[in-house]
């Protein structure tokens, strides 16, 4: 019972948190969408979001779906961060084992960068699609949202 109250309070006080990420284009480039969802260290949704990105590649849209879920991360007070997505490209050039060639993708890249730094630590992994479903989900519908139009759906749990 002690150590379940030292666990949970090193909780509190170190806010981890998971990021799942995915990015959608209807032609590629085509009419795009984000997603991200923010999960507590236990695995509960804090929070899913899906955005209208108006003409974009699915390259870019993956880009605004991880940039989506760092700024609902330290919006809600998170200081360590877990993302998980399916493109191999952002995963790969946000740890910098690929370089970022396209002028665009640079700057999405740039601000991923800015936003991952502002974390006491920060981690990105590649999963396979099927692993992926739920952000993918909310790419999908954020295709037909409005460029700029951002829908932030509560999950069960709250971050307080």
């Amino acid at each position: 019972m002690i150590l379940y109250i030292l666990i949970c309070l090193l909780n509190c006080f170190l806010k981890h948190c998971i990021i799942e990420f995915d990015g959608a284009s209807k032609g590629n480039p085509g009419r795009a969408g984000s997603g991200a969802v923010l999960r507590d260290s236990d695995g509960s949704v804090i929070a899913s979001y899906r955005e209208g990105l108006g003409t974009a590649t699915s390259n870019q849209a993956e880009y605004r779906g991880l940039n989506r879920g760092l700024e609902a991360a330290r919006e809600k007070g998170y200081t360590h961060v877990k993302a998980y997505g399916d493109s191999e490209l952002v995963v790969k050039q946000t740890r910098g084992e690929w370089q970022v060639r396209h002028p665009r993708m640079a700057e999405q890249w740039k601000q991923t960068n800015e936003l991952k730094n502002q974390f006491k630590s920060f981690d990105i992994t590649h999963v396979p699609r099927e692993y992926n479903s739920e952000a993918d989900s909310h790419a999908n519908s954020g295709t037909y949202l409005q460029d700029g139009q951002v829908q932030e759906i509560p999950g069960k749990k709250s971050y307080y």
